[in-house]
């Protein structure tokens, strides 16, 4: 499996013979980020939100969209991928308005979860389909998704061996959070890596025994 961040929250997922992008932004309305110009198999948005969530007009077509607010409880198969969703919210409010998805799924015997725009602790019941996971995609840059302190908790009650943090200060992005160091500061303990790329290519069987923060360079 190949992780790509290209900046914010957007990623591809290479795996299985797909090209899965999740979150996709509109560039240049959403900063300095360039624009996702490349093809995909699958787009999945984890909620709607045009300008940093859920544009596909720069994203080379044909490709299936999955909106992961519309999944149903059981999960949704998309080109032999089963995606399911978690849904929560942006906010502690848990506003109607303001309701999102944690999206996740399985591929190469890897578990594989994506926070998106969580803003909130989650309980039980949100939990347990999570629990166990190999590798979480975070936000962390702080409110208006989780605030720091509720980081380590999350983190720990999911229990991944790698986590990838999204969702940040960069200079190419035009929202009000906080940069990545922040993020790391939450996590004193552990381990941090940090490839000098925008990739991440992992296997079952390369996961590491303990848990790891791996840094990317966004590729936009």
């Amino acid at each position: 499996m190949r992780i790509t961040w290209y900046g914010h929250a957007a990623f591809l997922i290479e795996t299985g013979g797909l090209r899965v992008i999740l979150d996709p932004y509109r560039s240049p309305d959403s900063g300095g980020y360039e624009p996702i110009a490349e093809p995909a198999d699958v787009v999945i948005v984890s909620h709607e939100n045009d300008r940093y969530h859920s544009h596909l007009g720069q994203v080379v077509p044909p490709f299936e969209v999955v909106r992961a607010l519309e999944i149903p409880p059981e999960g949704a198969t998309v080109r032999g991928l089963h995606v399911e969703a978690v849904h929560v919210f942006e906010n502690a409010e848990r506003l109607p308005e303001d309701e999102v998805t944690i999206v996740h799924f399985r591929s190469e015997g890897m578990h594989v979860v994506f926070l998106g725009d969580l803003g909130h602790a989650l309980g039980e019941e949100e939990l347990a389909p999570l629990r166990g996971t190999d590798i979480v995609l975070a936000a962390a840059g702080g409110p208006p998704t989780i605030d720091f302190p509720e980081i380590p908790p999350l983190i720990d009650a999911i229990g991944p061996r790698i986590v990838v943090p999204m969702h940040y200060k960069t200079p190419r992005i035009n929202l009000d959070i906080q940069p990545v160091e922040r993020f790391l500061e939450a996590l004193p303990g552990l381990p941090v890596d940090r490839p000098g790329s925008s990739r991440l290519e992992v296997e079952r069987e390369t996961l590491p025994r303990e848990r790891r923060i791996v840094v990317l360079e966004h590729a936009r």
